[in-house]
């Protein structure tokens, strides 16, 4: 019994862990003018709208091309990383499904995907840096103001209702 315990509860740690994975990894990103941006373009700002914030911010050429090098940077940091998510679920899946779990192999996995998940903090942090680097001032204080109005809309549903919870039931509204 104390294993099951055990077990369910290292679960639900791993889960805790992997919800900004999965989270971040949605696909279901709205670009600022209402138009559909597809997984594979990124965060409205990265993808094909990159003219956009441009223009939004007022970058130089010099600017835009230090921003799309940046990006770059930052899309293979992350894509090491999900390999390394990737790699340690596939561990973790094989070691928990063997009749006998070895828990040290277990607590090992889940220190690693801790690891992993500061990494992916550390890595966000320096590439918000980077952008800060790149933009003057008021372009920074621009970029975060659309970030930040970003990722609300990522947040609200999509009957456009922040969550459930705030939806009224129509019968309340007659």
């Amino acid at each position: 019994m104390l294993l099951k315990t055990t077990i369910a509860g290292f679960m639900t740690a791993l889960m805790a862990l992997c919800v900004p994975v999965v989270y971040a990894d949605t696909g279901d990103v709205k670009s600022p003018g209402g138009g559909e941006a597809s997984h594979q373009d990124g965060d409205w700002h990265h993808g094909q709208k990159d003219n956009k914030m441009a223009e939004i911010l007022n970058l130089t050429e010099d600017q835009q091309k230090q921003l799309k090098e940046a990006h770059q940077k930052q899309k293979e940091a992350k894509k090491t990383v999900f390999e390394q998510i990737k790699a340690n679920r596939t561990a973790f899946d094989t070691e928990i499904t063997k009749a006998a779990v070895d828990m040290a192999k277990i607590n090992d996995i889940q220190a690693q995907l801790k690891t992993i998940q500061a990494q992916m903090v550390d890595n966000h942090l320096n590439s918000i840096l980077e952008i800060k680097k790149i933009m003057t001032p008021e372009q920074f204080a621009g970029y975060m103001a659309l970030e930040k109005q970003e990722d609300m809309k990522k947040h609200e549903g999509h009957d456009g209702h922040k969550n459930w919870g705030d939806k009224k039931d129509e019968a309340d509204e007659k």
